[in-house]
């Protein structure tokens, strides 16, 4: 039987895609589904949860989210990405099972602890899966795919309480149902995974070389002895060894030795956590958690209307996130985070002015407003983040500091969570104030700290953390001499003469010994030695 059912090239990233897509339904679900039947009567009547527990029924979940994406950081490493996966898919389907079982608010409450134990190990494992599974030129696009499934699982989740509401309004049946929905997603994602293939920097990183150049060999559609193969294993032996050479453990990421960083590992997690603990205060989790009260309690609309108007929100976000895949590699991170940061600021502006005169015609403007926000937010902070924390990261430290980025998300959606609907009764609109204060402040964040990574391998954003370099401007110049080369072989031809530029790793992977980035490398690696050789004479 050939691996990975016979998919090679393109292909197999494609399916990767969509395997990891089951995952991000998961995490849609899980989102949607207990706003969706934590009001009706069968689930009142079962739970009788007051307004009080309710908040803590959902508070708890991100607890458990963080729990989970928090184990992964810290002991992530010791297994494969794929094996992630299927570890956490334990938990999960243990707390889903629960909770369609429940019979009272203790075992609904564990249900929820245990699968979001199971969630926050899936959505910190599946970005660095995804990453390092991916070509260069459509890493971006592969993540902004996968976040796409992520409203459609939330999409699922309305609509099918939706309709199972108006079939069965006060039989438990319809609660039971959508709680089941997470174990069959899941589960599906479980059996898929088996025949994808494994990350093979995971595996170089491991020492598993045949392995990993059997994946690459799939990924490129080449033999595995073919020069590109080796080149993309030679690029990336040398960039782990490089990496590895220079600290991966938490000692080395918490102790500052002067002169001795490598990579930068520290500024690269920090900056990765930014971006990643950006989204909840941007106002996003606020809005997923709360749609239906905004638009009824601020915004003014009836019951009736509001759950509508919040169904038609999320199938216009999920029509949104459809640019993202062209904007995520066209325009750049860097763009798409800073013009859609100012465009979610002045949104939020607009609907703080809107609910405080609180008339019908602003009722209106508050509404396109939401509308708004969730374009601006979907095209820049929502698939993005998920892509550029994990991609900025080393390999060696890509579960570590993937897992602690996620983990952060997870426990400030908790904190957002808990302080909103106190924000709201004390201040009111101001709490929109509040975030968008929080957006305009993003942007000068990531013109001044955060490099351009579209397009460009993996191994070659060490290059833009060596020491002595402004990560943004080098990154903007390993990028123009990329698109030189890339020209450059296009118009002489690949090594078969049809000009090929696809690739999993370095797009300079074709440029021969002398590199730039590895002249850096190997400049920095030997300054070393000598200052070494200094001190022992």
């Amino acid at each position: 039987m050939k691996p990975y059912l016979g998919l090679r090239g393109n292909k197999l990233p494609v399916a990767i895609s969509l395997t990891a897509g089951m995952g991000w339904i998961l995490f849609g679900l899980d989102d949607a589904i207990l706003g969706a039947v934590i009001t009706t009567t069968a689930f009142e009547r079962e739970f009788n949860l007051s307004t009080s527990m309710q908040g803590t029924v959902t508070s708890l979940f991100e607890l458990g989210c963080f729990a989970g994406a928090l184990l992964v950081s810290l002991f992530g490493e010791r297994f494969s990405r794929r094996g992630l996966l299927f570890i956490y898919t334990v938990p999960m389907i243990i707390g889903s099972v629960i909770q369609v079982a429940a019979q009272n608010t203790g075992m609904l409450i564990a249900g929820r602890m245990i699968a979001g134990v199971g969630l926050g190990g899936i959505t910190s494992t599946l970005p660095s899966w995804q990453n390092e599974t991916s070509p260069a030129k459509l890493r971006g696009t592969v993540i902004c795919t996968s976040l796409s499934f992520l409203i459609i699982g939330q999409l699922i989740a309305y609509w099918a309480g939706y309709g199972l509401l108006q079939q069965f309004p006060t039989e438990n049946i319809t609660w039971r149902l959508l709680f089941a929905l997470q174990t069959i997603s899941v589960s599906i994602m479980a059996f898929m995974v088996l025949f994808m293939p494994e990350s093979p920097r995971w595996l170089i990183a491991h020492g598993r070389y045949d392995q990993a150049r059997s994946v690459v060999s799939c990924l490129l559609n080449r033999p595995e002895n073919d020069i590109l193969v080796n080149e993309q294993i030679e690029d990336m032996t040398r960039a782990i060894t490089f990496e590895q050479e220079h600290g991966a453990t938490w000692t080395d990421l918490f102790t500052f030795k002067k002169n001795d960083d490598g990579p930068r590992e520290k500024r690269r997690v920090f900056t990765a956590c930014c971006i990643q603990v950006a989204q909840p205060f941007s106002g996003s989790t606020v809005l997923s958690f709360y749609l239906t009260t905004i638009f009824e309690g601020s915004v003014g609309f009836s019951e009736h209307l509001s759950t509508l108007m919040s169904g038609f929100l999320q199938v216009w976000f999920l029509l949104a996130s459809f640019l993202t895949w062209f904007l995520i590699e066209r325009a750049g991170r860097r763009n798409c985070f800073m013009v859609t940061a100012i465009c979610m600021g002045i949104t939020m502006v607009v609907l703080a002015a809107m609910v405080k005169v609180n008339t019908k015609p602003t009722g209106y403007v508050a509404t396109v407003c939401l509308f708004l926000y969730q374009s601006f937010f979907t095209w820049g902070w929502m698939a993005g983040v998920w892509c550029y924390s994990n991609e900025i990261l080393s390999t060696t430290y890509r579960a570590k500091g993937g897992g602690l980025c996620v983990a952060l998300q997870w426990l400030f959606d908790f904190v957002i969570l808990q302080v909103t609907p106190i924000g709201i009764d004390q201040i009111g609109w101001g709490m929109f104030l509040v975030f968008a204060v929080f957006n305009f402040a993003y942007a000068p964040l990531v013109w001044f700290f955060c490099p351009e990574t579209a397009g460009v391998p993996l191994e070659s954003i060490d290059a833009m953390y060596l020491p002595g370099v402004d990560p943004v401007k080098e990154s903007k110049r390993i990028r123009k001499h990329m698109k030189e080369q890339a020209t450059e072989r296009y118009v002489h031809g690949g090594e078969n003469g049809k000009g090929e530029r696809h690739e999993l790793g370095r797009i300079t992977s074709l440029m021969g010994e002398n590199k730039p980035e590895e002249r850096r490398i190997e400049n920095f690696d030997a300054g070393t030695q000598n200052t070494k050789m200094a001190t022992l004479e």
